[in-house]
């Protein structure tokens, strides 16, 4: 929102500085963008009107003759140059802001004494398409336009969305005067006449459209408007156009009303308001047809027996009944429409405008009259004689009124932290437009129409904060006395962190992906169907919540690798799935060399590196972990399994399946699902070991299918309850060794909690184990 300074200044005359406004602002909670200061044009710009305009033969550019309080001779490629306009002339001398310094040059073989300039070429706006088009008497020509355009400053800053009543220059300075400026409330008076209303109004949805006035002026010269009014319009962000065009825009940003002005020849027995019907179309201001869908809302025209669209209700009007250069008469709309219906249409329809913009926020339902007369006094004011107002409006009104919201002063100073006094919080209730009743708690508090965003007490008690200010609030550690019934309660967050740090300090990178996809990337990549659609999805490709972690995983693989990127990559989410019901779920992906430095070459970045990271951070969150074979329709049916975490089956681990690999052009990568929370594991006190540990090394020789947790599991079963850990640390294939066979060594540590164990002892157990291998068909390497 662009605040010019000078427009903000006539509701708030003691307004301080832009600089300490930027500050007074913040305490709001309206932070301040830019402030931008807007130099007034060089002196050598002056006001100049068109004498005459010649055609070059076989050029395309046009000879000027202009009245600059002496005739000046200019080339221009304007489209728009016609006599009788007024423009804005930079003189041989002048210096243009972008450092363009005006000099007499030969354009075409003729002398061009200076430049008749764009908004662009002026820096007053980026429209470059034409001249700027004054009033022909705008000022006596030759006066520089300085002493019309002195210099401006424009304070931008942002609106949360919520807060749509701040929408205005007279919405900032009502926000503003709760701090304790004076506040000039607006009273638009036009003059007005007892002529007949030329139509009707009919509301056919009034959910879509609660409140819709319609009046009526005519003698209108469609001129272009001031100079004054374009120099605030170009501040503001807004490019003039004409005289009633200008009047609408410049309300809608003084007051927050969007309107919309017909011109009352097309506008027949009256405006229908209704939805849209199949196969309806319409050729909006933008010149675009576009296709209508039944829940757009329209406006639409009674002409001849026919019901006529005339424009996109709240988002734009059509080309048919547009203000032209030679509207008398004009019907002007001011409205209510929902804004859950105009947030809806303006996506389908793609179209963005100041209007849609306010609706879909929300406009006060009590500002369309007043909107309705200040658009006809400035019409007024600006044209001078000639322009007669109907006394009469048509105003349906269905709107209801703001209702009481419960307030207690003592709950606002609990949640706040705060000991503001009551009159305190009340009178800043009352100083942002609140009505207060009551004598004691709980009072009913009724807020003006125009704060659309009070619902809750808690929505009081945070203006309360805003208006007393955030600095008031005092500095105090919080209180927390757990009690029995919230004992434990951030156990699964806890959980979830512990799990988040482990990975962290495995070499995995956490992302964090929406929650939304769509069934063709679901299918795409084998993950379930989705069950659950969005009623208002943000885009095409994100209507359905997801059912798995990993197709996120591997769009954030392919972003990557399309940006240069290398890997390798070790890429984590935890996040909500949702299929019959809605669970958490950790998933995990590996690419590329992620586990350098293995003691087998050629597991970097393989099936086993993931799986070995997951063993890893069961490990140190004390818990067992194996994977059990078992196929999974997203990953390779070799290689893939089941993962079992303190014996309860919670996911699965595996590399992609090629075929989706291939289909979405991703390298070969491994990916790890899990249900989350994870199961415990039984744990019990054990203390340090006070003896030594036994050590011993063992090389089995198996062929080559046998997998190394068979022969693990014939080691544990037979090396006796003193067996304190098993870890192999090599894998040998080649000479002495026969063809298809490999060795694997492993290292046993033996220890006894109570004594030493002897050289004999644990002899014994691996007599045992030598025993049980060989019993089973295997060797042992010596």
């Amino acid at each position: 929102m662009r605040i010019v300074y000078s427009w903000l200044k006539e509701f708030l005359p003691d307004a301080p500085n832009p600089q300490r406004l930027e500050e007074l602002l913040a305490g709001l909670g309206h932070e301040t963008e830019t402030i931008e200061h807007l130099s007034a044009p060089h002196p050598m710009v002056v006001f100049a009107r068109v004498l005459s305009v010649e055609e070059i033969p076989g050029a395309e550019v046009r000879k000027l003759v202009l009245d600059a309080g002496r005739e000046v001779q200019v080339i221009s490629g304007a489209p728009n140059a016609r006599v009788g306009m007024g423009v804005a002339l930079a003189l041989p001398g002048a210096v243009l802001p972008g450092g363009l310094e005006i000099g007499v040059r030969k354009i075409q073989g003729l002398e061009s004494y200076g430049m008749a300039l764009s908004a662009k070429e002026l820096a007053v706006g980026e429209y470059a398409g034409g001249l700027m088009e004054f009033p022909a008497g705008a000022l006596p020509p030759g006066t520089p336009l300085a002493e019309a355009w002195p210099d401006e400053q424009v304070i931008e800053i942002e609106i949360t969305p919520n807060r749509a009543d701040v929408l205005s220059v007279y919405g900032a300075a009502r926000d503003l005067a709760a701090l304790g400026m004076t506040l000039l409330h607006p009273d638009p008076r036009p003059r007005t006449s007892k002529i007949p209303l030329p139509f009707q109004v009919w509301i056919e949805d009034t959910h879509g459209c609660d409140r819709f006035t319609l009046s009526y002026a005519r003698g209108i010269r469609n001129t272009p408007s001031p100079l004054a009014v374009q120099r605030r319009l170009y501040a503001a962000g807004m490019r003039p156009i004409s005289l009633v065009v200008d009047a609408t825009n410049y309300t809608m940003l003084e007051l927050g009303n969007p309107i919309h002005a017909y011109d009352a020849r097309f506008i027949g027995e009256g405006i229908r308001v209704r939805r849209a019907r199949r196969g309806e179309k319409l050729v909006t201001l933008d010149g675009v047809e576009r296709e209508l869908n039944e829940r757009d809302l329209l406006i639409t025209v009674e002409q001849g027996g026919q019901n006529i669209p005339e424009g996109i209700a709240g988002v734009m009007g059509g080309s048919r009944g547009e203000v032209r250069e030679d509207t008398t008469e004009v019907a002007l709309e001011v409205a209510h429409f929902d804004p859950i219906s105009i947030r809806r249409t303006s996506k389908r329809q793609g179209l963005k405008t100041e209007a849609s913009y306010r609706f879909e926020r929300g406009v006060d339902k009590d500002g369309q009259v007043r909107a309705a007369l200040r658009f006809m006094e400035l019409v007024q004011q600006w044209q001078g004689e000639g322009v007669e107002v109907a006394e009469e409006r048509i105003d349906l009104n269905h709107t209801q009124p703001p209702r009481p919201i419960a307030f207690r002063p003592s709950q606002a100073n609990r949640l706040i932290g705060s000991s503001f006094a009551k009159d305190e919080q009340l009178d800043a209730l009352k100083r942002l437009g609140f009505q207060v009743a009551g004598d004691a708690e709980p009072y009913q508090v009724t807020p003006p129409s125009y704060r659309m965003d009070m619902d809750i007490e808690e929505d009081l008690i945070e203006e309360v904060a805003r208006i007393i200010g955030y600095d008031k609030i005092p500095v105090t550690l919080p209180s927390f006395f757990p009690a029995p019934d919230n004992l434990g309660v951030d156990e699964p967050f806890q959980a979830k962190e512990q799990l988040k740090r482990v990975l962290v300090g495995l070499g995995f990178q956490e992302v964090v992906n929406y929650s939304w996809s769509s069934p063709e990337e679901l299918a795409k990549y084998r993950a379930p169907a989705p069950t659950v659609a969005l009623a208002n999805p943000q885009a095409s490709d994100r209507t359905h919540l997801r059912t798995a972690i990993y197709p996120g995983l591997l769009h954030n693989l392919k972003l990557n690798l399309s940006q240069g990127e290398q890997g390798p990559f070790l890429l984590f989410e935890i996040g909500n799935v949702f299929n019959q019901t809605e669970t958490t779920r950790l998933g995990m992906l590996l690419a590329g060399e992620a586990v350098p430095g293995l003691w087998q070459k050629g597991l970097e970045g393989g099936f086993y590196a993931l799986k070995g990271l997951l063993e890893s951070a069961a490990a140190h969150l004390g818990s067992a972990l194996r994977v059990e074979r078992e196929s999974f329709p997203h990953l390779h049916p070799g290689v893939s399994g089941a993962v079992y975490w303190n014996a309860q089956k919670v996911g699965s681990i595996g590399q992609l399946h090629p075929a989706i690999a291939a289909q979405a052009e991703l390298p070969t990568c491994y990916l790890a699902e899990l249900e989350l929370p994870l199961p415990k594991a039984k744990t019990a006190f054990k203390d340090v070991a006070k003896y030594p540990a036994s050590l011993r090394d063992l090389a089995v020789v198996v062929p080559e299918a046998v997998p190394y947790s068979e022969v693990e599991r014939i080691i544990r079963a037979n090396a006796g309850e003193n067996l304190e850990s098993l870890q192999i640390f090599d894998v040998y294939r080649g000479s002495p060794l026969e063809p298809g066979q490999k060795s694997m060594a492993f290292h046993l540590s033996f220890r006894h909690p109570e004594r030493t164990l002897t050289d004999a002892e644990t002899d014994a157990y691996m007599q045992r184990v030598i025993t049980a291998v060989e019993e089973a068909g295997y060797a042992i390497r010596r």
